[in-house]
């Protein structure tokens, strides 16, 4: 079921919220110009298993509000994002699951929130450090880089020529198949919200980059990373960085699989992720 938020400082929040009858609620938490729906095939599966679901879209995208302030970007707000809808739903058993953006907040929530801690962790094509040259967003070139800042930046360029669509399904059959990167971007998330979260990323991961790399050291709580064989935009040597951080740390690498796994190869994730927090809702 949809519902809206307002979150800590006025930011109104969309989110999809299903309670079942397990004792675990899986935590779905999208990349950046994305939506919650990138995890729609994920969380039909688990609801059929009994889990309660839970899969905001973050501030900026999708559904929820897209704050005009450059600093309401920062990975923190993200993370209280969360903190107030958990808070909210009453939930305190829970696994946050986070693909690339998502796996930097779930990373991000951990630091912030000790007592509220989730009971176990997966990073889906994720990273602890920034992965993009500052004039090099997705990896592209330089000049893409400054064409997109500068759509981002200029209102009448933006709403006259790249309008977006709203709460876009990328779930969709037709969204398997290779698309143009700067299309798909341009089509599902305002360029402005896009390029306002990953210099905020950056930014904050260049400042806190010994508190993140600390606090992945000392995570007391099951980790599992998944990583795409192919994956140009987070290559799998992320996920074996955070490994050698946390020592206990899983790691799945799925084979031939690109960026985007959630939606080009959902039941082999499921499996992977079923197996993972299968294990630790038998003990309770």
């Amino acid at each position: 079921m949809g519902k809206y938020l307002t979150s800590f400082d006025g930011t109104r929040l969309y989110y999809t919220y299903h309670k079942g009858k397990k004792p675990l609620t899986l935590v779905f938490l999208h990349g950046v110009g994305a939506n919650w729906t990138v995890w729609r095939k994920e969380i039909d599966y688990f609801r059929r298993r009994g889990y309660s679901t839970l899969a905001p879209d973050f501030r900026g995208h999708g559904k929820s509000d897209m704050p005009e302030d450059f600093q309401r970007y920062r990975p923190p707000h993200f993370s209280k994002d969360i903190h107030e809808i958990l808070q909210e739903e009453k939930i305190t058993h829970f696994a946050l699951i986070g693909h690339s953006l998502g796996g930097a907040i779930a990373i991000n929530y951990c630091m912030l929130f000790k007592d509220c801690s989730p009971s176990s962790l997966v990073l889906v094509e994720s990273t602890a450090t920034y992965p993009f040259a500052h004039d090099r967003l997705f990896n592209l070139n330089p000049f893409v880089t400054h064409f997109l800042r500068f759509i981002a930046r200029h209102d009448s360029t933006r709403k006259q020529n790249f309008f977006h669509f709203g709460d876009v399904d990328l779930s969709h059959p037709s969204l398997k198949e290779k698309v143009n990167l700067i299309s798909h971007l341009m089509h599902l998330t305002p360029l402005r919200s896009i390029v306002r979260t990953l210099d905020n990323v950056e930014k904050y991961v260049f400042n806190n980059k010994e508190q993140i790399d600390a606090m992945l050291r000392h995570l007391n709580i099951p980790t599992l990373l998944v990583a795409g064989e192919f994956d140009r935009i987070i290559p799998p040597k992320y996920s074996k960085k955070i490994q050698q951080l946390d020592k206990k740390a899983e790691f799945q690498i799925i084979k031939g699989a690109h960026h985007r796994i959630i939606i080009n190869h959902p039941e082999r994730v499921c499996q992977i992720i079923e197996e993972f927090v299968g294990r630790r809702v038998a003990k309770v």
